[in-house]
């Protein structure tokens, strides 16, 4: 298990806030399979995804999820469509192993090999073409504490700007951190909840973080931040145009840096 550390500071001489997130590697190196979808097919998760006969759980994916991954705002059943292949694979994992539990999921998760895992993750990642639900009239005083906090969090309270690991306008940064733009806010807002009541765990260094960051986030600042991300759309910024940007390189041990996939 990893050490982490969260560490906040004002640069004197700009007054600007900056986060170094400090954590000791346990050598780990993630298997590529894991981190990019090569070796599945989008297909066989098709009939993952539609319940074919013999082939994965009697529940078909298709009747929460949709079958272009729109989701159910209303129901919380997140929105799947091209989102991040290693997080959709990493959340498979967990419901599987035990570590992020719901009666609906885990079952499901546990009933798949590992292969079918990959492909189911691997179809839902490639979907691109679910349409954005229009945004909910909101609060606007609670919009503009959600933009505050994505942007440069909390210094006082040890809370980081969601920015920093899911990018700009909330497009995600792969092949770790997930797309939060268009997300629904019902299911956000359960979701960073599970975090910080430990319902929802992992070892995983970005996991790490989450769990930390939710527990000094109070009720309002949860749901200001969950309403935000609903609110806006990933227009020119999206996880492709971020990675050929700014790749994620190794940095040598005890760099200070975001945490890494794993």
């Amino acid at each position: 298990m990893p050490r982490f550390l969260i560490r906040f500071a004002l640069a004197p001489a700009t007054g600007m806030l900056l986060l170094a997130i400090g954590y000791a590697q346990d050598g780990q190196v993630p298997d590529p399979a894991v981190v990019h979808p090569s070796g599945t097919d989008v297909e066989r998760g098709r009939a993952i995804v539609v319940a074919a006969a013999g082939v994965g759980p009697s529940g078909a994916c298709f009747q929460c999820h949709g079958m272009d991954g729109e989701g159910d705002a209303a129901a919380a059943f997140p929105r799947l469509s091209g989102q991040v292949y290693k997080y959709l694979y990493d959340s498979m994992k967990d419901y599987a192993s035990g570590a992020r539990q719901n009666p609906i999921m885990t079952p499901i998760a546990q009933s798949l090999s590992e292969q079918q895992i990959r492909d189911v993750s691997a179809y839902y990642a490639a979907q691109e073409q679910a349409p954005f639900v229009s945004p909910e009239a909101a609060d606007p005083r609670l919009l503009q504490h959600g933009g505050a906090l994505a942007a440069i969090g909390s210094s006082e309270r040890g809370i980081q700007g969601c920015i920093n690991c899911h990018g700009p306008a909330g497009a995600g940064l792969p092949p770790t951190y997930p797309y939060l733009a268009g997300q629904y806010a019902m299911y956000m807002e359960a979701q960073l909840n599970a975090w910080k009541g430990g319902t929802r765990k992992s070892d995983r260094l970005s996991a790490v973080a989450m769990e930390d960051i939710a527990k000094r986030m109070t009720d309002e600042d949860i749901r200001a931040v969950s309403i935000y991300y609903a609110s806006i759309r990933p227009q020119t910024v999206t996880p492709e145009r971020l990675q050929a940007a700014s790749p994620m390189v190794p940095s040598p041990p005890g760099a200070v840096q975001r945490p890494n996939a794993r």
